[in-house]
């Protein structure tokens, strides 16, 4: 899988402890906005900006590093699937 196909906004992360750097919980995010590391093959972590939706913080915006091994896990990445087809979240780098 390339790099660019890896995350894009609108997915879904279900992360553990393991999954984001300094993690100190398990949680679900929304990705709203790729900052960093999708773009570097070399990086170890993709920098997002992410709505909290479970983790006792609902709605909550942050700032996380997410390690790029942990999106190739089943069940971690959920991909946003528009329901009438138009995709409304394009890749972050076409």
């Amino acid at each position: 899988m390339a790099d660019d196909d890896l995350l894009r906004v609108g997915d879904t992360l279900h992360l553990g402890k393991a999954d984001w750097v300094f993690g100190d919980r398990s949680m679900t995010v929304r990705v709203s906005d790729i900052r960093y590391g999708l773009d570097d093959a070399d990086s170890p972590v993709i920098g997002v900006l992410a709505t909290i939706t479970l983790a006792g913080r609902d709605g909550r915006m942050a700032a996380i590093g997410v390690y790029k091994c942990a999106l190739t896990r089943p069940g971690v990445l959920q991909r946003h699937r528009p329901p009438n087809g138009a995709d409304h979240f394009p890749a972050a780098h076409p």
